[in-house]
């Protein structure tokens, strides 16, 4: 890697799409020099860029410990090596900016979840800054190696995984427009893996859901594009933090039912059910 750019504090928490609300506490992290632990955190984040292992091992130590914000306090301060590695492939920097927002979002979402500076989701963060997730239009993609059989995938085959942020619907136009650019991203900045097909796996892909909406409706049009593979997998909280923004299973009834899907996620628990993950698989435009 050639040398690291030089960015300033504030364009760095451009990047990273910081709200105002968490402003001043991403500033402290970078005040002075960075902890032992971040430090930790910092070698980590450096030997897994470019690297197609998505593992996240624990760091630290008993003496030395490695915490949440010793985490954030190292990507924060790793932004400058990923924006390097990024330009030396020649990604644009509106996907990079569009790409690296995820921490920002992230963080806004742990503040209404936790009413708390942090990000409880900080692992997921670990794929932004390995260089294997990008944001393309709507959707966001990880480029890796399906650790199971997905029908049509050879094995050590690259597949694109994707993922659905919290940034609008899911109009068929847009899904249209994202799948298209990810297929052309791809093939220019990572011709070393090929991928000719992407894959899902969230609560939107239950079979559940898919018969209980209308079918013209943009969730149940999404998960028509998929080719079902698998057993569904059940994580009974995945529809109700996603829906509702919280892991609590207590409480329920308090929880609103303004729209159709809110009613269905509701009801299915208060039935005795419990949400799945559903797998599918696409192919990707030509």
């Amino acid at each position: 890697m050639t040398p690291r750019t030089t960015l300033s504090t504030a364009l760095i928490l451009d990047y990273l799409n910081i709200a105002a609300d968490d402003r001043a506490e991403c500033l402290a992290l970078l005040d002075g020099g960075a902890t032992p632990a971040a430090e930790t955190v910092l070698a980590h984040l450096s030997s897994r860029l470019g690297s197609a292992d998505d593992s996240v091992p624990e760091l630290g130590t008993p003496d030395l410990p490695v915490t949440e914000l010793d985490w954030l306090g190292a990507m924060v301060r790793f932004v400058p090596d990923i924006l390097q590695w990024h330009q030396e492939r020649n990604i644009p920097d509106a996907i990079s900016r569009a790409t690296l927002a995820d921490f920002g979002r992230n963080m806004a979402i742990n503040r209404r979840v936790h009413n708390r500076f942090g990000m409880d989701t900080y692992k997921w963060l670990n794929h932004v800054f390995s260089g294997r997730l990008f944001q393309l239009g709507r959707l966001q993609y990880l480029i890796h190696q399906p650790s199971a059989a997905i029908p049509g995938v050879a094995a050590g085959e690259s597949i694109l995984g994707i993922h659905i942020p919290e940034d609008g619907g899911l109009a068929a136009e847009t899904v249209d427009e994202s799948l298209a650019l990810a297929s052309a991203f791809f093939a220019a900045h990572f011709p070393e893996q090929p991928v000719r097909a992407a894959n899902c796996e969230s609560w939107l892909l239950d079979p559940y859901l898919s018969a209980r909406l209308d079918p013209r409706t943009n969730i149940a049009k999404f998960a028509a594009r998929f080719t079902p593979y698998g057993e569904p997998r059940t994580e009974p909280t995945d529809a109700v933090y996603f829906t509702f923004r919280t892991r609590s299973m207590d409480n329920l009834d308090a929880l609103p039912r303004t729209t159709t899907l809110q009613q269905i996620v509701l009801d299915r628990i208060a039935a005795g059910g419990a949400w799945q993950l559903g797998f599918g698989v696409l192919a990707l435009p030509r």
